[in-house]
C-alpha cells in the first residue's frame, strides 16, 4: 500500500497513486510541473480531445493495475502504448518498469477474468487527394473515433445504451455529419473486444434514424 499521506503539487493534486510506478510518474510531473493538458498534448492527443485524455491520464495514474486491464480505451493508444507514451513525455525509462508491468499483466491473465473492451466509431468514406500524407491520413481517422467515458464496461445495458446514444448524437453534432477531407458519415458501430479479439459489432443509424 502507498502512503496515503503523500502530497503533491498543485500539477498532481488530482492524482491519487496506488501503484509504485505510478507515484514516480506523478513525482516526476511534479518535478517537471506539467499539467495535465500539457502532457495530453506532448503525447499527441487533439487539441478537441484534451478533457478525456485528461480523464485517461488521471485514471491510468490512479488505477491499482495502470489501465492495463482495459478499464479504459481510446482511439489514439492501447494500455501498453499510453504508459509508453507517457514515460516518454516524462523522459522516463519505460523499460526500467517492464517488470512491474509485466507482473500486472500475469495477474491479470491468470487471476481474474479478462474484461470486455469497447470502441465507438464512425463509419466514414473519405476523400483523400493525392497529396494526402500518412499523418493527414491518421488525423482524419481520429476524428471517427467517439469516446467512452471511463468504467463504460461496468455499467448495465441500460445505461450503456443511453451512453452510447448521447455520444452519438454529440459527435453527429459536433461534425455536422461530416468529418476532415470530405469524410461523409454514414453510421457508427460499437466494437466489443475480450483479449483483442472481436467478439461482437453493433452497428447504429445515424442520429435522425430512430435506430440510434
Amino acid at each position: 500500500m502507498l502512503d496515503k499521506k503523500t502530497s503533491h503539487s498543485k500539477y498532481t493534486c488530482r492524482y491519487n497513486p496506488r501503484h509504485p510506478l505510478a507515484q514516480q510518474v506523478i513525482s516526476q510531473i511534479d518535478k517537471l510541473e506539467l499539467r495535465p493538458q500539457d502532457i495530453v498534448k506532448v503525447m499527441g492527443y487533439p487539441i478537441k480531445h484534451t478533457i478525456p485524455a485528461c480523464d485517461r491520464l488521471r485514471h491510468v495514474l490512479s488505477s491499482e493495475k495502470l489501465g492495463l486491464d482495459g478499464s479504459y480505451i481510446d482511439g489514439c493508444f492501447t494500455a501498453d502504448q499510453f504508459l509508453e507514451k507517457l514515460c516518454s513525455v516524462l523522459d522516463m525509462n519505460y523499460q526500467k518498469f517492464s517488470d512491474d508491468i509485466a507482473q500486472i499483466k500475469y495477474a491479470l491473465a491468470h487471476y481474474s477474468h479478462p474484461q470486455l473492451q469497447y470502441s465507438l466509431q464512425a463509419d466514414v468514406d473519405f476523400t483523400f487527394g493525392v497529396s494526402s500524407n500518412w499523418l493527414s491520413r491518421w488525423g482524419a481517422s481520429l476524428s471517427t473515433r467517439v469516446y467512452l467515458p471511463s468504467g463504460f464496461g461496468k455499467l448495465n445495458e441500460a445505461e450503456r445504451k443511453a451512453i452510447i446514444k448521447e455520444n452519438i448524437h454529440e459527435h453527429y453534432r459536433q461534425y455536422e455529419g461530416n468529418v476532415p477531407y470530405d469524410g461523409m458519415i454514414k453510421g457508427y458501430h460499437l466494437t466489443i473486444e475480450r483479449n483483442n479479439e472481436v467478439i461482437d459489432r453493433v452497428k447504429y443509424r445515424l442520429p435522425n434514424s430512430t435506430s440510434a
